[in-house]
């Protein structure tokens, strides 16, 4: 019995929809295990510790950050009879601290702050917009970090920066204090 054209189509397009969803899913399968896999190990002194960073000279292309090892200090006295074990800690490598030294006051409020203080959304002061800082100054320097960091009207908590510390924040409202 011969098939007509439209069902050997239909045919094709589930064998791809299959096909497509078959790969998906091995991808997330990977995903999930680069999402879950261990950030250290104990492993036993003269054995290698298998699927560590220690035991291959280099880091593999597939990883994203570097991975720097670092062996815990040995015991004064190991008991006599328990064999020695060797902590292995492999940490990931950022450069957390030079990225906060260098917080950048501009690029924050562009990401956070710009929508609604840029164009004076629900009554934000604009940057530059000497009496509407005045009025908020004219209760002082405290008040105004106070509605920073809890909210304040429509103003969300934090002005939607959760990653910025409080002196953070404070930098953001300075730079917009100086426009």
């Amino acid at each position: 019995m011969k098939l007509t054209r439209s069902i050997r189509k239909m045919l094709a397009l589930a064998g791809f929809i299959v096909l497509g969803s078959l790969l998906q899913s091995a991808a997330m399968a990977q995903s999930t295990a680069d999402n879950i896999r261990p950030v250290g190990q104990v492993c036993m002194a003269g054995q290698p510790c298998v699927g560590s960073t220690a035991d291959s000279g280099s880091a593999s292309a597939s990883s994203a950050p570097a991975a720097a090892v670092t062996a815990a200090p040995e015991p004064a006295a190991p008991a006599a009879t328990a064999p020695e074990v060797e902590e292995v800690v492999v940490e990931e490598t950022t450069e957390v601290a030079a990225a906060e030294s260098a917080f950048d006051a501009a690029a924050a409020y562009q990401m956070s702050c710009f929508a609604c203080h840029g164009t004076g959304a629900a009554g934000a002061p604009q940057p530059g917009d000497a009496e509407a800082w005045e009025e908020r100054m004219a209760k002082g320097m405290e008040a105004v970090m106070a509605n920073v960091i809890n909210g304040v009207n429509a103003m969300p908590a934090r002005g939607i920066c959760m990653t910025c510390s409080d002196d953070d924040l404070q930098s953001i409202v300075d730079y917009m204090l100086a426009q």
